[in-house]
This record gives structure tokens, C-alpha cells and sequence, in this order.
């Protein structure tokens, strides 16, 4: 009786190993606009509009709240990244969603727009705001799978 037992606890635990899911969702951007907040205007104001490409991979592991995000951008020929953990997700009435992001040196804010295909990425904050923020017009990666481990792309 105790064997039955606890190969039953056992299973148990196994099918709650199971449940934790890795997602991985891909956006690629061809256009992305770049504003500075202005303190003497107090709004943000458009310095550039760049037509260059843009990669932003988002990967949750086991929950929303858990994960990174990778940012890669190709900027006058030369690529920039900016990366950080996830350390929270909101999800207001109208789908969007919001990534909270800290690395080592910094804290950012990721929003998804599924409505009009836009990611807006805010960093460089003080205590009031943050000073610089990029919005990615943005399609998704059409991949086969929603729960992928490693995304490998392959010509």
C-alpha cells in the first residue's frame, strides 16, 4: 500500500514538472521611431525615424513574470543590444501587454500593441520618467511551434 502510494506522489510531481511551459515569441521590425523626453516642453519629442531592422525575442520561462528579452538592432551598419530579465507582466483591457526589464545597469519597459503591430521599448529613466523610449512597428515571426525551447532558423 505505501509503494502505491508513493509512486502516486511521484507521478503527481512528474506531471507538475511537465507543466511548466518555455515560450518563445519573435518580432522583426523594419521601422522604429526615436523620441527624447524634452524637460523644458515637458513631452517626448521625435529626434529620428530609422528605417533599419530590428529583432526583439521575448522568452518566458514557466510564467509570464519569469524570462528575458533581447533587443537587437542594426543601427548605421553597426548592431546594438539591449537585454535584461523579466520581472513583471501587465496586461491592461485593450491586450496590451507590458514587460517589466532589469538588467545590471539598467530598467526598461516593453509594450505590445496588437492593434496597430507596435512595440514601444522606454529605458534611461530618473526618478520621474523614462527619458528615451523607441517604438518598432513590428510583424511576429510565423513559427510552427508557440512552445519552442530554442528558435534555430535555417536558409
Amino acid at each position: 500500500m505505501k509503494s502505491k502510494f508513493l509512486l502516486l506522489l511521484l507521478l503527481l510531481g512528474f506531471s507538475q514538472l511537465q507543466a511548466q511551459l518555455d515560450t518563445q515569441k519573435r518580432f522583426q521590425s523594419d521601422t522604429r521611431k526615436y523620441y527624447v523626453w524634452n524637460a523644458d516642453f515637458q513631452k517626448y519629442e521625435l529626434v529620428e525615424t530609422e528605417y533599419e531592422h530590428s529583432v526583439i525575442d521575448i522568452r518566458e520561462i514557466g510564467s509570464k513574470t519569469n524570462g528575458y528579452i533581447v533587443i537587437s538592432m542594426v543601427d548605421n551598419g553597426q548592431v546594438r543590444m539591449h537585454h535584461g530579465s523579466i520581472y513583471n507582466f501587465t496586461k491592461d483591457s485593450e491586450n496590451e501587454g507590458a514587460w517589466s526589464i532589469q538588467s545590471k545597469f539598467m530598467r526598461a519597459r516593453l509594450i505590445y500593441n496588437p492593434k496597430e503591430n507596435t512595440m514601444t521599448y522606454m529605458y534611461d529613466s530618473n526618478d520621474k520618467r523614462y527619458k528615451k523610449l523607441m517604438v518598432f512597428t513590428v510583424s511576429p515571426d510565423e513559427l510552427p511551434d508557440a512552445n519552442l525551447k530554442s528558435v534555430v532558423k535555417m536558409d
